[in-house]
Parts: C-alpha cells; sequence; structure tokens
C-alpha cells in the first residue's frame, strides 16, 4: 500500500505537467523549512532527473528503481560520488517530505565519497593572479575571494552595506546552512573597494549586472578567475574555490589557530578545517626523511661528502638516466 500521502494526492494535470506539479510540491516542503534557494536548485534538478526516467506516479517506484536511478548516475552519466549523494539526499527529502515514505531512499547507503586534498596556489602564485588582470572589478572580486576565503556564493551574493570601513570587517549573509558571520577587511582592499564603488557605482550588490542590478552569476566569476589563469600562465585547477583553500592553507602555515581559521570559513565541523593541516607546508618541511637521517649518518661516520646530498646519494646508488 502507498504512503497516506501518496494516496491523497490525485492530480488533475496532463502528464507532461507532472513534474511541474510535484517541484511544486516539494518547494513548498522546502520553503516550509526555510531551506536555501541552492538546496532548491539542487534538490528540484534531482527531482527533474529521476522524474524523466519514470513516468506515473513517483511513489509507484520501488528502491530498485531509486538504486537503479542512482547508479546510472554514477556509471552512465560519470557524475562523482558527492554529485550522486546529493542526488541521493534530494530524492529523500521528496520521499520523506512530500509522498511521506520515509525508507523509500534513506535506507539507500551513500556512495564513498573520495577523500581529495584542497587545491591550494603558493603566495607567488597568488599574486601573480592577482595582479593578471586589468579590470578594477576582477582584480577586486579575485582579491576577496582570497583575502576573506569566501566561498563563490558568497562572493556572488555580497552586498555594499555589508562593507565595514569603520570596523574593518565584511559581514557574509547566509553563508553555508544560512548562518551568518564576520570576515576581517583586508587593508590593501579597503582603498580599492572605495575606488570601485567610486568608479563602477553598484547600487545593492557589490558585484552586480549593470542592466538589471542582480548580483553577477557564479559561471561569471568562474570565467574571471579562468581568464586570470591563463593570462598569468597558471593552471587553474580547483577553480576559483581554490582561493579558499589558499586562504585558509595560508593562515594556518602562518600560525593562526585552526579554532579562528574555523570560525572565519563558517564552517560547523572542526573535522573540515582540519583537512588544511594536510596540505600546509610549514610543519611538513620541519619533519626530517629517515633517507635524509640514514645519508647524514654515513657522513659523520667518515666517508667523505664531495657536496650537499652526496652521502644520500651512496644509499641510493648511482641515478639512471
Amino acid at each position: 500500500m502507498l504512503p497516506l500521502a501518496t494516496q491523497r494526492i490525485a492530480s488533475p494535470y496532463k502528464a507532461q505537467d507532472w513534474s511541474a506539479f510535484w517541484k511544486g510540491k516539494l518547494k513548498r516542503e522546502l520553503d516550509l523549512r526555510n531551506y536555501s534557494p541552492e538546496t532548491w536548485k539542487n534538490y528540484a534538478r534531482a527531482l527533474t532527473e529521476f522524474l524523466s526516467e519514470h513516468s506515473g506516479h513517483p511513489g509507484h517506484r520501488s528502491r530498485s528503481d531509486l538504486e537503479t536511478h542512482l547508479l546510472r548516475l554514477k556509471e552512465k552519466r560519470g557524475l562523482s560520488a558527492s554529485t550522486v549523494n546529493l542526488h541521493r539526499d534530494g530524492l529523500a527529502f521528496f520521499y520523506k517530505h512530500v509522498l511521506g515514505s520515509r525508507d523509500q531512499v534513506e535506507s539507500i547507503p551513500r556512495l564513498k565519497e573520495d577523500q581529495k586534498l584542497p587545491q591550494v596556489l603558493n603566495a607567488k602564485e597568488i599574486d601573480r593572479l592577482l595582479q593578471a588582470s586589468s579590470n578594477p572589478k576582477h582584480r577586486l572580486a579575485l582579491g576577496l575571494a582570497y583575502g576573506c576565503g569566501l566561498r563563490l556564493s558568497e562572493l556572488a551574493n555580497l552586498m555594499i552595506g555589508d562593507v565595514n570601513f569603520e570596523r574593518q570587517v565584511i559581514l557574509i549573509r547566509k553563508g553555508k546552512g544560512s548562518k551568518d558571520r564576520i570576515v576581517m577587511l583586508p587593508v590593501l582592499l579597503e582603498s580599492r573597494i572605495r575606488e570601485y564603488l567610486d568608479l563602477c557605482h553598484p547600487k545593492k550588490y557589490l558585484f552586480e549586472n549593470a542592466q538589471t542590478g542582480t548580483p553577477l552569476t557564479k559561471r561569471t566569476f568562474e570565467a574571471v578567475f579562468e581568464a586570470s589563469c591563463k593570462k598569468a600562465g597558471l593552471a587553474h585547477r580547483g577553480g576559483i574555490h581554490s582561493l579558499r583553500h589558499s586562504f585558509a592553507t595560508h593562515l594556518l602555515e602562518n600560525g593562526t589557530d585552526l579554532r579562528y581559521i574555523q570560525a572565519l570559513l563558517g564552517h560547523s565541523n572542526s573535522k573540515t578545517t582540519e583537512r588544511y593541516t594536510h596540505v600546509a607546508a610549514h610543519q611538513l618541511t620541519k619533519i626530517v626523511s629517515p633517507l635524509d637521517r640514514l645519508g647524514h649518518k654515513q657522513s659523520e661516520s667518515g666517508e667523505v661528502m664531495g657536496q650537499k646530498g652526496e652521502g644520500a646519494m651512496r644509499v641510493l646508488g648511482p641515478s639512471t638516466q
């Protein structure tokens, strides 16, 4: 028997309108819980994908149908584990809160996600990147992304009134999880922001479309980053989000406490912040490899080292060309 919520819904819509009907139901449930527009967009995409494969009432679909759909996204479409898990979460919300079927998707295990290290640019690469663009708006956007550790959505939705010159801080509204936070206003960017405001005269958002007054799209910022990387002769690995990773890593390398970095990034879980310890080089470079110690012992035992590193070369033997 179908769940009660499924039995109650008798749609007057034509078959081709079912997708809009169910997405309307999904949006209402998300709005009732004050979920973000980003969550709505992701969950709606997941539902649309599923409904495009299966005609008829989604409540008639079995767990096997849902599993097959998710596996197809992974194996046929080549989507990453994190993206497939996002589809799973969207469908789980839909079945639980719209159709009233709690276990239909929730019992399906999540894919194990790869634990990839954050992509980080070094200080010289950051400097080359920021110097590459001659457009003041583009240079300022990249400077804020790195200098404040902003997510792409936070950069796009940054409003003029969020910049507090007197306190030298920036208010980040409704970050991930709809949480507000405060970040520093870099001294180097203070004068650039003032000059930019005098030059471009945005009305509401710091980076807005001059014709519509709406925030610049995420794709626009990504294109700015990619163009600047190309001009600077850098591989744009990790996208513009790598500037946020670089911000956190460089703070850690300069001795900033992880707790402060967590607050600046807006992480709810300290374990998310701790991953930067795996890419920060300041402590790793202080660790001496046992191979180097072996070569050092040989040099102390009376063997002649004509030049630095020869002790290790004796251990390894001659290199092959």
